[in-house]
């Protein structure tokens, strides 16, 4: 991956200049020497490289094959004062960065910058912590209680043989609780108090009091047992699924940059023909314009060769706009635009695409893709999904059905010491058992949600076969594809041959005044679209390639 400046600009036509005219001179003689303006198979692609300059007309610029006849030396000289009176279009330059790219190199930077992907990989992280949440739900607890409490009013009894009576409390309690994974909870709680009175009828004054105590509560029908672990199932298939769907927006990205990468290839590949185009409709007007002037032409060819020239600078045009669209569109996936001066980057492909064999087939392609598709994966895991909400919705439609024990030992006395003596003796012991039932009278809500679940458990499972059956029929879809790009570059490439063989010819025939402008013209457009129609098989073919990789990971 390499940066350099380069140009670029928009043509223009101005009048020609003493200096333009003379290096029209020299396009002249070389076309005059050399031949079509097109070059021949096995040049086209050495001509149209990736990186080479793009928007320059002269002839000079673009390797054509060595000339099929020697008709043209005959009037090359003629040919100086038509070209003295011509016009030749000026390019205005304009420097910018380029970003020099391999298919590789874009793919990485797009996976490490894309922002769909960043938030996806947070989506997992985030889902990560949701799954931590739902497995503490079965930890311990503690918990600490500390009171004061002090009252003072006038006495109402003559046993306390006081007139005000004053009283003052302290409390501290601790709770240690376990909730238990079969939906119960075990807890251990001890309380410590300390009270002092006034009062004259008190033995003890102050007491301390103690009590040790455990309890133990127990569903018996809803939410017993296994009901308690479903929260955290269902997190952890949220999980998986967060995680499918990273995965699939990679190799999304993936495809989506290869075929981004390619478009822009051809785009480029475009512009350059178009101006290749450009330079042989100029050299067709100047070689009327030589033939007018001796007489050896009509006038109106001059008009129609003008007309050539003014279209094949509006398809330049057009050709630089998509060029500039598909820029764009590869920047946005790159990341580039992120960044302020992202936008003055232009991605330039140094690869050109080539026909490798292929060896996929439909069955094992399906099998790989059925395996590994995201849609049919999250599928799978909503499936699941519905059997443990379904689960769900019945435990929530059972009766409540719970058991409760709690049992434990107190002391009092004078002292802690005394307090606690009387706590080892297991002389004041206590416990305390029961059992309640709850039963919905009348229509109950929870049944009707085990209905509701048990639709969306068929619902979801005829989703799950309409995603196996939608990505073995992109298989299939794809497969063809990628042969039909394959037969398409077969006929492209014969077409491409006859059509260089129809502009030498016609080229040939309007320097002996057999043919016409329009003639020339059309073979040159013939040319054109054939190169384009071959470039294209192999983009296409390209696409369907990374397609079929990102199904079935080939």
């Amino acid at each position: 991956m390499t940066r350099h400046r380069a140009s670029r600009g928009a043509t223009e036509p101005q009048a020609a200049s003493l200096g333009t005219r003379l290096a029209g001179i020299g396009r002249v003689f070389r076309w005059a020497v050399q031949g079509p303006i097109l070059p021949r198979r096995g040049r086209v692609e050495q001509a149209l490289v990736p990186g080479a300059p793009s928007g320059r007309l002269a002839a000079a610029q673009l390797r054509v094959a060595p000339s099929c006849g020697a008709s043209r030396r005959a009037w090359a000289a003629v040919a100086l004062i038509g070209l003295l009176s011509s016009t030749s279009p000026v390019r205005a330059q304009t420097a910018v960065d380029s970003l020099q790219l391999t298919l590789d190199q874009a793919i990485q930077m797009a996976l490490e910058r894309h922002l769909g992907l960043r938030s996806a990989r947070l989506a997992t992280q985030i889902q990560q912590s949701a799954v931590l949440q739902e497995s503490h739900r079965f930890g311990r607890s503690l918990s600490l209680d500390l009171s004061q409490q002090s009252t003072r009013f006038p006495s109402v009894s003559k046993l306390e043989q006081v007139q005000t009576s004053i009283s003052s409390a302290q409390a501290l309690g601790f709770t240690l609780s376990q909730d238990l994974t079969s939906g119960g909870n075990l807890s251990l709680r001890l309380d410590h108090s300390r009270s002092s009175s006034n009062a004259a009828f008190r033995l003890l004054n102050p007491v301390y009091q103690s009590e040790l105590s455990v309890r133990f509560a127990q569903p018996l029908l809803r939410g017993w047992g296994r009901t308690q672990r479903l929260n955290q199932e269902l997190a952890e298939h949220g999980l998986y699924a967060s995680q499918i769907s990273a995965e699939g927006q990679a190799r999304e990205l993936e495809a989506q940059v290869g075929k981004a990468y390619w478009e822009l290839f051809l785009a480029r590949q475009q512009v350059q023909l178009r101006e290749q185009l450009l330079a042989g409709a100029q050299r067709v007007l100047e070689n009327v314009q030589v033939r007018a002037d001796v007489g050896a032409a009509a006038t109106s060819s001059i008009l129609e060769a003008r007309v050539g020239v003014a279209q094949r600078q509006e398809e330049i045009v057009a050709a630089q706009g998509a060029c500039r669209q598909a820029e764009d569109l590869l920047k946005t996936l790159l990341g580039l635009d992120q960044r302020p001066d992202g936008w003055a980057v232009v991605p330039v492909p140094t690869q050109a695409p080539e026909l490798p064999a292929f060896s996929g087939q439909v069955e094992v392609g399906v099998a790989r893709a059925l395996a590994r598709d995201p849609a049919v994966r999250q599928a799978e895991l909503a499936v699941q999904d519905a059997a443990l909400q379904l689960t769900q919705a019945r435990d929530a439609a059972r009766p409540a059905l719970s058991l409760s024990v709690q049992g434990g030992v107190s002391g009092s006395g004078g002292s802690y010491t005394d307090d606690l003596q009387v706590i080892r003796d297991g002389q004041s012991r206590a416990w305390q058992g029961s059992v309640g039932l709850s039963l919905p009278l009348g229509a109950d809500p929870a049944r009707e949600r085990v209905q509701q679940r048990l639709l969306e458990q068929q619902q979801r499972q005829v989703q799950l076969e309409q995603a196996r059956l939608q990505v073995t029929q992109q298989v299939g879809t794809v497969y063809r594809q990628v042969e039909l790009s394959r037969q398409r570059e077969m006929a492209a490439d014969w077409t491409q041959r006859l059509a260089e063989q129809s502009v030498a010819e016609e080229e040939e025939r309007l320097a002996l005044g057999l043919s016409t402008v329009r003639q020339v013209l059309d073979a040159q457009d013939a040319l054109a679209q054939a190169h384009l129609s071959r470039l294209q098989a192999l983009v296409d073919y390209h696409a369907a390639r990374l397609e079929w990789r990102r199904l079935t990971g080939e």
